[in-house]
């Protein structure tokens, strides 16, 4: 399947700690540039990764591709009018970025 044309415009928001006055951290969700994203299912495949203790198993609900190679695990989240997706794991290798991620919550 082609990414390309499977791509669409999500709306991608990014985590911001902010310092209050009194010292205290506030975590904030911060409205980026949309970017383009090809959303595939994976919640029946599972993603194995090496560790320090040996082989892991990880479940993600989706994997997403997309040309913006500056995003970061857990600090970012799509959203997709009635889904929020946060962004797991990251995969720049190649050419396009390798996204991981899990739903947040659907509407």
């Amino acid at each position: 399947m082609n990414p390309r044309r499977k791509a669409q415009l999500v709306e991608l928001w990014k985590n911001e700690v902010t310092v209050s006055p009194s010292g205290a951290e506030k975590h904030e969700w911060v409205k980026q540039v949309p970017v383009r994203v090809a959303l595939y299912d994976q919640s029946a495949q599972n993603q194995l990764t090496m560790g320090a203790s040996g082989v892991r198993v990880k479940q993600y609900d989706y994997l997403g591709l997309t040309k913006a190679k500056s995003l970061v695990a857990d600090d970012y989240k799509l959203v997709d009018g009635n889904r929020t997706y946060l962004i797991k794991g990251v995969n720049n290798k190649g050419r396009l970025a390798q996204l991981f991620l899990v739903v947040l919550q659907n509407e």
